[in-house]
């Protein structure tokens, strides 16, 4: 018996994204090395190194790859540049998780998901709530048959005050190329199209609103904010997008997420049925509706709480995958181009002002 590989893996990105979601979820697991970081910020990424016992800090992502070479890269970095830095991570010969959104376009998405498989490496994304427990809850509802048909559906991602970096590469879209709808949009379309079996959408209505973080209204508390609301912060993104979503087999989707609005906070996906319906969220479960006997139903489920986040179980099917088990759930090359093909339709329409069809 063949002695099982030990996965030497790498981090390149802000401190604060790395040292809090991604090195204690890939050092839980057996098999596992965290062997190197890499920041811009020569003093910030040898106090992460510091801290976490990593070995060695690099300032410069190429000059990590080739002398470390790792075998898993790990890139969490404003969003601009996560394209090219898995690109030079696959080129090195290293799996990556990239963190989401994967790409800015469909475009240069597909080319990273083609030259991953050209390697013949695992590219996945870091849109982890679907592993949630009440999204697997709801997942195994989906799969037993309780729904029966799902005809529809919608997503909703809404917070009152939670725009992040204020004045950071976050609100400047030359570094992020969007706000909500790159952010937290990609996960709450993740997790509903994931119920939903991944259908094939093939036309997008967007709109995308910029008013209050305009105004300095809504900042989160997270993120690094570095500027106070006033003259002078760059705040070109979105911090509110809504969506109407068709796909090849007649189901439709309505979309909608928010950075920061006057209402209250939401986080839930929603699915309708002809057998049943339901409201799954992020925390409190999931709440099915049917009927019974002639009369209406409404079951709220049970969800045992899970003391291991999302993430690390994103990273724990990860590896699993690359050691072999090719029936562990990991975010699909497929999913990943079918998320990012929706989100680039929805900037296009909420840019043109109508309707577009997602044409390859």
């Amino acid at each position: 018996m063949s002695e099982k590989k030990t996965w030497r893996v790498a981090f390149i990105g802000t401190g604060m994204v790395v040292q809090w979601s991604h090195i204690p979820s890939f050092r839980r697991l057996e098999g596992v090395e965290a062997v190197a970081v890499c920041d811009v910020n020569e003093e910030r990424v040898r106090s992460v190194a510091k801290d976490t016992g990593i070995p060695q800090a690099f300032t410069d992502y190429r000059e990590m790859l080739e002398k470390v070479q790792p075998d898993i890269t790990v890139v969490a970095t404003p969003n601009i540049f996560h394209k090219p830095m898995t690109l030079a991570a696959l080129e090195a010969g290293s799996h990556v998780l990239c963190e989401k959104p994967l790409a800015l376009t469909y475009a240069d998405a597909k080319e990273m998901m083609d030259f991953a498989a050209q390697k013949g490496k695992v590219l996945t994304v870091g849109t982890h709530y679907r592993y949630s427990a009440p999204m697997q809850a709801a997942k195994a509802h989906v799969d037993a048959g309780f729904f029966g048909e799902i005809y529809a559906a919608r997503t909703v991602w809404q917070r009152r005050a939670g725009i992040p970096g204020y004045g950071s590469w976050f609100t400047n879209r030359d570094l992020a190329g969007g706000g909500s709808l790159l952010d937290i949009g990609v996960h709450a379309l993740d997790r509903v199209l994931y119920l939903m079996g991944y259908p094939e959408a093939v036309s997008v209505t967007g709109v995308s609103y910029d008013k209050l973080g305009k105004l300095g209204v809504g900042l989160g508390g997270w993120g690094l904010d570095i500027s106070k609301p006033g003259e002078g912060v760059r705040y070109d993104v979105d911090d509110l997008t809504w969506a109407f979503v068709r796909f090849a087999n007649g189901v439709s989707l309505i979309f909608q997420v928010a950075w920061a609005s006057h209402l209250p906070e939401q986080f839930f996906a929603e699915l309708y049925g002809t057998k049943g319906g339901a409201n799954v969220t992020n925390r409190e479960g999931v709440d099915l509706y049917t009927v019974l006997n002639g009369q209406q139903a409404h079951i709220e489920t049970n969800v045992p709480v899970d003391k291991v986040s999302s993430y690390a179980h994103l990273i724990e099917n990860f590896v699993a995958r690359l050691n072999g088990d090719a029936l562990v759930d990991i975010i699909t090359p497929e999913q990943a181009l079918s998320s990012v093909r929706i989100v680039d339709g929805i900037m296009r329409s909420a840019a043109l002002g109508c309707e577009v069809k997602l044409d390859d």
